[in-house]
């Protein structure tokens, strides 16, 4: 009797995990499961290309449909969409779906629409009209992969192109009279000396060129009529960046005494010996003056980190 009993009890359970399986078929036609109850179904999947990492971060093309209707095209924003991979919210969330994809893969996935208004927004699933019922649908392709320190780099680089864009269009305000130039003066003259200040600068040539040398050396310094190798970054006090040596080559010559580059740059190279590194403040009046130039506006301001690679004849 006790032998039939377990018979029954198996046959009872197998019934029920048929009845499940049919429920998860029936509900999402075409679509597996996965043991935390996320819906999948692939469209393209190619398990040889990159896949991302924790914490690394996700370029996705991604809408989300709730019953069929869009609910949001997050391709209609003006920038690129990034996800990090991180830690799950809940069981069967958008991290399980992000961390079954490859670069090139595009996907469909169902995921409880109660619980990303929960977990992902700090909203009530019922004040924004979700049901305990309704799932969200997202299509996704994962385009790039990168990683946390070049995710960053990116986000600076973006930063200091809409920064440029706006020094140059300052730059043809100025120039147009549609700004005070006497005001952008006044401005810049004070933002030169809260810079020293907040960054404790006080070394000062006769000229006005104020810097700080770090990690001094006994290499020889450039003389009048030497090529000076150096490697350079320059940007603006508020940090925009407006080039670099590395945009040129792998470094930049400047002819010591030949005068063909911005006064205080060739100043800057005339203080360092080779080896050294320092960081220079330009006043305007030793880099582009009461002129704008090239999209950069007058009086502006600029910081030089320097570093004296090599000396040739």
């Amino acid at each position: 009797m006790k032998k039939n009993y377990s018979l029954i009890t198996m046959v009872c359970l197998a019934a029920l995990m048929f009845l499940a399986s049919c429920g998860d078929k029936s509900k999402f036609p075409g679509y597996k499961r996965t043991a935390d109850g996320l819906y999948y179904k692939f469209y393209h999947q190619d398990k040889t290309a990159q896949k991302p990492q924790p914490n690394d971060f996700m370029k996705m093309a991604m809408t989300c449909y709730l019953n069929d209707s869009l609910y949001y095209d997050f391709r209609s924003v003006e920038r690129d969409i990034y996800s990090q991979l991180t830690g799950s919210k809940f069981a069967g969330d958008l991290q399980e779906a992000y961390a079954m994809m490859h670069v090139g893969d595009s996907a469909s996935f169902y995921i409880k629409a109660d619980s990303i208004a929960v977990r992902y927004y700090n909203q009530d699933p019922v004040a924004v009209g979700l049901k305990p019922d309704d799932y969200f649908r997202y299509e996704m392709k994962l385009v790039e992969v990168k990683t946390p320190e070049a995710f960053q780099a990116e986000l600076v680089r973006m930063r200091d192109l809409q920064m440029q864009a706006m020094k140059a269009e300052l730059a043809a305000q100025i120039e147009n009279g549609e700004v005070d130039k006497e005001d952008v003066k006044a401005k810049e003259e004070q933002a030169f000396w809260d810079y020293l200040k907040e960054n404790d600068i006080t070394n000062y040539t006769q000229s006005g060129l104020f810097f700080t040398i770090a990690d001094t050396t006994a290499g020889a310094r450039v003389k009048e009529g030497q090529t000076a190798r150096i490697r350079y970054v320059a940007h603006y006090l508020d940090g925009t960046t407006l080039g670099s040596s590395d945009e040129l080559g792998d470094t930049y010559e400047v002819k010591y005494g030949s005068h063909s580059v911005l006064r205080g740059l060739e100043e800057a190279v005339g203080l360092l010996r080779v080896g050294e590194k320092g960081r220079f403040v330009l006043p305007y009046t030793l880099a582009y003056g009461d002129k704008c130039y090239n999209g950069i506006p007058a009086y502006s301001n600029l910081v030089f980190d320097v570093e004296l690679f090599e000396i040739v004849e």
